[in-house]
Formats: C-alpha cells, sequence, structure tokens
C-alpha cells in the first residue's frame, strides 16, 4: 500500500523528522485498525495477520525518508 505523506507540499522543503513522524502516525493507523485481528474469535488467519503486524512494526527501522511510503500489503 503506498501512501503520500506530503499531499500538496513540496516534498523538497519538508523536514525529515516531519516524514517520519507522518509514517509512523499513518502505521500506527494501520496497527490499530488490524487489533481486532489477533482476537481469539476473529474469523481471519491470525499468524498471517500477526507476520503482518510484525513487519508494521519493524518498518521505521528499515523506512529511509521520502515522500511516499509502501507498508506491507494486508493479509
Amino acid at each position: 500500500m503506498i501512501h503520500d505523506l506530503t499531499s500538496t507540499l513540496d516534498p523538497e522543503t519538508v523536514p525529515e523528522e516531519w516524514l517520519f513522524a507522518r509514517m509512523r502516525s499513518h502505521r500506527d493507523r494501520l496497527l490499530a485498525e488490524s487489533d481486532w485481528t489477533q482476537l481469539p474469535d476473529a474469523p481471519v488467519d491470525r499468524d498471517a495477520w500477526a507476520d503482518y503486524r510484525q513487519a508494521l512494526r519493524d518498518f521505521p527501522s528499515s523506512w529511509t525518508a521520502a515522500p511516499t511510503v509502501t507498508f506491507p500489503d494486508k493479509p
């Protein structure tokens, strides 16, 4: 999933710290939206979702600041 962090801003003038903050904010939203997948009675492949959620948690350590982000795909 590609997400544009700058939308209408000039990507050349956006501070790197801002890009990281926006990326983490969007990543945190994706994690929150998938919390339900880890409930014992969730009708999904919990292991696949757990792997996806771990990839989201690990994502910031491998991301290089850029105007767009390509997050892992949902299972």
